[in-house]
């Protein structure tokens, strides 16, 4: 995936596909979402009237994500997704993050192998600038996607520095990291799978360069069916946390992600 980043009007990208921070009426609003509609003509309101009278009597909830024509745009199509209110008093970062998870599934489903963003819930809905771009780098960087191209099209100098700056310490995408476990010659895992040596688990968090709070995103729990990139974060990260003077690696959590790579060595290299 490549990551880019756009100060301008996403109206005017040529992308497949535009992401509209809409609200769940679907009926269009202000901000990019009114932006969207006027640009793109009555078509696209046509098409979100259809989703809410079959799929999404209730509006479209917050988190999810679902797709019409583009109309006048020069893209092929919208993806309208529902950015959460920001609040003080309850923690809603997985839903924002869900936006552009969502997006790119729905993406996924129509070939699109381009995306353009906005900020989701930056604008009225209050969500702290910076939070709101390391959440959405963080979650893009992170999802499981065939889209090849993502941008993300700020509207002004201060969103765009925002997001320069949570692009900056994102870390590796799938790819490399990947590339870092292939770097690695046979007898090196045969080796680390044989004797049981969480020590290669460290060697890892060493070569992966992430910034170990950003990416602590699964649990011991989960690593059995993580994605083998998402298995090598959290070793990387419980690395990081022992080598900054944080608590010593969990032995258990470690033999969970060696026994996820043993799995993808046997099967999926």
């Amino acid at each position: 995936m490549r990551l880019t980043l756009v100060q301008g009007d996403i109206t005017e990208q040529q992308v497949d596909a535009v992401v509209n921070a809409a609200n769940s009426s679907l009926m269009g609003g202000g901000g990019v979402d009114g932006a969207i509609h006027r640009r793109g003509g009555p078509a696209i309101l046509e098409e979100c009237r259809k989703l809410r009278a079959s799929r999404y009597g209730r509006g479209l909830p917050t988190g999810q994500a679902a797709a019409t024509t583009a109309g006048r745009l020069p893209a092929r199509w919208v993806i309208h997704t529902v950015g959460p209110v920001h609040s003080a008093e309850q923690d809603r970062a997985a839903l924002l993050a869900s936006c552009y998870r969502e997006s790119l599934k729905v993406a996924d489903s129509l070939g699109a192998a381009s995306v353009a963003f906005p900020a989701v819930s930056a604008g009225i809905y209050g969500w702290p600038l910076d939070d709101a771009a390391r959440i959405a780098v963080c979650a893009v960087t992170a999802a499981h996607t065939d889209v090849e191209d993502v941008r993300f099209v700020l509207f002004g100098p201060d969103a765009y520095a925002a997001f320069e700056q949570a692009a900056a310490g994102a870390g590796p995408t799938d790819d490399e990291i990947m590339a870092v476990l292939a770097a690695q010659a046979g007898d090196h895992w045969r080796a680390a799978f044989e004797t049981g040596d969480v020590g290669v688990l460290h060697e890892l968090g060493a070569a992966v360069d992430l910034d170990w709070p950003l990416w602590r995103r699964i649990t011991t729990v989960d690593v059995a069916e993580a994605h083998v990139s998402d298995a090598v974060r959290l070793a990387a990260s419980i690395a990081g946390d022992a080598r900054s003077g944080g608590p010593a690696a969990d032995p258990d959590a470690l033999r969970a992600v060696l026994d996820r790579l043993r799995r993808w060595y046997e099967n999926e290299w």
